[in-house]
């Protein structure tokens, strides 16, 4: 009978071919270790490739709604446009009339009603500056 201490490592246990069953059995233990260790290296691959395409596929979704929300602004631009730019060519044509007409009041002689009227094409002159700003930060806002 075997004591109950007793330990298999300490005896060399050798097959009929010569070889150490012991040394087998550690190099057994090691490849089952290393298959182990592949194992759960490619289980976290497989995870990790997983995710990543699930983050592929939510960028495309997010690349495809920015796509379509700039096709939608494009197409609104192409549309108003030509409608702000014909009202900044007209203000603009606008702003260049009352300057010219201040400028001209300029070389009257300085009597309060020359004043007021030059007081009075300032006034819509700023007017017609802020229209135009306006119309710019509409442009620019589409």
């Amino acid at each position: 009978m075997k004591p109950e201490n007793e330990n298999y490592d300490d005896y060399e246990l050798i097959d009929e071919s010569g070889v150490s069953m012991n040394n087998a059995m550690k190099k057994f233990d090691n490849i089952c270790s290393l298959v182990n260790n592949a194992t759960c290296s490619v289980a976290d691959m497989v995870k990790a490739a997983n995710e990543t395409k699930l983050q592929i596929a939510q960028l495309d979704h997010q690349l495809e709604t920015f796509i379509a929300e700039s096709q939608t602004k494009l197409e609104k631009f192409k549309t108003v446009a030509p409608m702000l730019e014909k009202q900044l060519q007209n203000a603009s044509e606008r702003i260049d009339r009352i300057t010219d007409n201040i400028l001209a009041q300029s070389d009257a002689s300085l009597s309060e009603d020359v004043l007021k009227k030059q007081s009075l094409l300032i006034d819509v002159l700023k007017q017609a500056d802020d229209s135009f700003n306006n119309l710019l930060v509409k442009l620019i806002t589409i």
